[in-house]
């Protein structure tokens, strides 16, 4: 059989060695004032290197960095600077352009080695996304006049928050092939963490024998993510490092067995990956190869054929898959339990039913029917004989799993999970999620000029309208506690623990206790509606995207990307209030509780480009099926309030996107919304600040009855669709 082997190469490799001790070191460290009001002169010492601070990872630690600040505006010009080694050799560097300098993030800075040379160098950094539409600019630079034969790089990188969006990013090095990674997550703690692949989250790369006394380079984020370098360093070497190179492939047609060789560096991983078409490369033969630590050659071989009988296969050698597989979530409605891995499952062996078992009662097993891969390839569905119950507890346990390479699932193989309630008669839940403006900033006491009671407040509306908003206050002024309405929201990000507000329906359960949101207006609506008791779940965190952060399965499995932590994050959300009711609510033991419906109002971050604008629409659908998938309702009630920001001057993407919401609930374009989808135009809420507590156009001006009257549009919404 003829076969035609055609070796991808992945450019240059990244060392996974401990690196010869510098002879001579060029340092340069980035940095660019803060806002949150300090100033440059706050910020200035936080993330500059004076000439006698010490910084960087091991053996390259030194002093003598030269700081370089960061244009705010990206196409800016600026001239080549001269950088300085600690030995007094001189290099030419040129920042051709990037988005912007920044602090790692806002006042105050987010490492916990504030004073250290270590702790500046990592809380600075270029923002640097290449998010298509966004307007947005990678950091690319070019450095010349390097007086050494042969050099080391090392690039520390950071990010905007911790991390913004998912922490990943791409690298490119003098034109090679671009190179993916993965930030550590959180604020730099004194480790530095060597990234030697996409999936080795740390916080520098090196890149090594680099030659020729200059080199390129453009790094940016993924989608959002804004990273960039912190610093780099040029470090002499006498260690040539020699390209990766295919050097050999053998066929035996009698066995069908396959052996490459290819030029190689001691010390150094590779992987080995096969194709049939030229876009998707499984890592099925080898998925981390040393490489031969007494020549230049490296074999691996001989090998059985990945793919028998294929007229054409392609094999690429690059940087190597060294994360084994993990199972990271289970979760299951009606007669399906999904299963979701790290990476992609060997298809032959996960939908074998026979590798599952599924648990209930300690002991019970249930029969599985059928297993199959689902929308991509790191998921499993399984199909189960008979309904799994209401309000019960699971157990999955899988058996002989492994990943496209063979290695078998590390850390736990089973886990636990909890079916949601539909109890007619119990608790009447809604989800309301979203960003910033779901969380509420609108102000119920301070109104415009800091003045109590003013316009622009909650407070000033009872009084000028009493007979739209009276019955929010008693015969004292005082404000209404809805006993029948309970509220429980979670104010802390994800990874900051609990910070939890809880309790009767109250004009204080914004972003802090002097704020709203739009579960006031929506309570208040909604309430009066129900004899059983309703409880508002409150999901949203500030500055977050559909596009990214709350991401769903469907528009992975439809337009790539990653499921959004924040997607994930509001599903544990709910589980952890509705799995423990009864201790988080006392007053609703043992009444069972059933999910009514869902509020969104979300979209700001997604309006600032066209790619996320356009797009937004498409996300939002398939937002709703994950959701209602993942509660297990297909026809749950989606009640939509749209980011009607600035009102009816509303233009450009903002517009695109706000029109993009409204779309949804458009019976011609989605008929399997029809009946169930509602959403509501925001824009005549709009308040200008004049008559407003702040000028925070992005946050409605932090208008009281702005707020109100969004939460008040969700509820009617959802209403109509319950048909109250």
């Amino acid at each position: 059989m003829n076969r035609s082997h055609t070796f991808l190469l992945a450019g240059i490799s990244l060392a996974t060695t401990t690196f010869l001790p510098a002879v001579e070191i060029i340092s340069v460290n980035f940095w660019r004032e803060g806002g949150g009001g300090l100033g440059k002169a706050g910020w200035e010492p936080l993330m500059t290197l004076s000439p006698t601070d010490s910084a960087g990872f091991g053996d390259w630690q030194t002093s003598g960095w030269q700081n370089y600040e960061l244009p705010w505006a990206p196409n800016s010009p600026r001239p080549a600077v001269t950088l300085t080694g600690t030995e007094g050799s001189t290099a030419t560097f040129t920042l051709n352009d990037c988005r912007n300098g920044g602090p790692y993030i806002w006042n105050p800075p987010r490492t916990t080695l504030l004073g250290n040379g270590n702790a500046n160098l990592m809380d600075g950094h270029a923002n640097s996304t290449n998010d298509p539409g966004d307007g947005s600019n990678i950091f690319d630079i070019i450095v010349t006049d390097i007086p050494f034969d042969t050099f080391d790089v090392v690039f520390y990188l950071g990010a905007n928050r911790d991390q913004f969006g998912d922490g990943t990013g791409k690298i490119v090095v003098n034109g090679a092939p671009e190179a993916d990674f993965t930030l550590l997550s959180g604020a730099f703690n004194g480790t530095f963490t060597e990234i030697t692949g996409a999936e080795t989250p740390g916080n520098y790369m090196v890149y090594k024998g680099l030659g020729g006394g200059s080199f390129t380079a453009q790094v940016w984020g993924n989608g959002f993510n804004h990273i960039g370098p912190t610093g780099i360093q040029i470090v002499e070497s006498d260690a040539v490092r020699q390209p990766l190179e295919v050097a050999d492939v053998s066929y035996d047609d009698t066995t069908d067995e396959i052996t490459l060789t290819w030029k190689s560096n001691p010390g150094e991983f590779y992987g080995l990956y096969w194709s049939e078409d030229l876009v998707t490369f499984q890592p099925g033969i080898a998925p981390a190869v040393e490489a031969n630590p007494d020549g230049a050659l490296t074999s691996f071989g001989p090998f059985d054929n990945p793919n028998p009988g294929a007229e054409t296969l392609y094999f690429r050698v690059g940087e190597p898959d060294l994360r084994d597989p993990t199972l990271d979530r289970v979760w299951g409605n009606g007669t399906t339990v999904n299963l979701t891995f790290s990476e992609a499952m060997d298809p032959d062996l996960a939908t074998r039913p026979f590798n599952y078992s599924l648990i209930v009662g300690g002991d019970a097993l249930l029969p599985i029917s059928s297993a199959v891969i689902g929308d991509t390839p790191n998921t499993v569905i399984l199909t189960i004989a008979f309904p799994l119950s209401l309000n019960s507890e699971y157990t999955l346990e899988t058996n002989g799993l492994t990943d496209l390479a063979g290695r078998p699932l590390t850390g736990a193989t089973s886990s636990v999970f909890r079916t949601w309630d539909n109890n007619p008669n119990g608790v009447k839940v809604f989800i309301l999620a979203g960003q910033s403006n779901m969380q509420g900033h609108g102000r119920s006491e301070t109104g415009n000029g800091g003045v109590n009671g003013a316009i622009g407040s909650l407070r000033y509306e009872t009084t000028d309208d009493p007979a739209n908003y009276g019955m929010l206050v008693d015969g004292a002024n005082n404000w209404i506690a809805r006993d029948d309405v309970q509220v429980y929201y979670n104010r802390n990000d994800l990874t900051q623990g609990a910070n939890i507000k809880k309790g009767p329906l109250l004009p204080e359960f914004g972003v802090d206790d002097a704020r709203i949101g739009p579960e006031m207006g929506f309570g208040w609506t909604i309430g009066d509606s129900y004899d059983e008791p309703v409880l508002i779940i409150k999901t949203c965190w500030g500055g977050k995207s559909l596009y990214a952060d709350f991401r769903s399965p469907g528009a992975v499995a439809k337009r790539g990307g990653e499921v959004g932590n924040y997607y994930l994050g509001l599903i544990d959300y709910v589980h952890a209030v509705l799995d423990n009711l009864s201790t988080e609510f006392p007053q609703f033991a043992g009444q069972g509780y059933q999910i009514a419906g869902f509020a969104w109002h979300q979209g700001w971050n997604d309006g600032g480009n066209e790619f996320t604008a356009s797009s937004y629409q498409e996300n939002l659908a398939d937002f709703i099926r994950d959701i209602r998938a993942e509660l297990g309702n297909p026809t749950l009630p989606f009640a939509v309030a749209n980011t009607g920001i600035s009102g009816a001057s509303a233009s450009g993407n903002r517009l695109i996107m706000l029109e993009g919401q409204l779309a949804v609930a458009n019976p011609v374009l989605y008929p399997e919304f029809n009946g169930n989808v509602s959403a509501a135009d925001t824009r005549p809420f709009w308040r200008e600040a004049n008559v407003s507590p702040q000028n925070q156009g992005f946050h409605w001006n932090q208008n009281g009855e702005t707020q109100y009257l969004i939460g008040k549009s969700l509820g009617e919404g959802m209403k109509t669709l319950l048909g109250k």
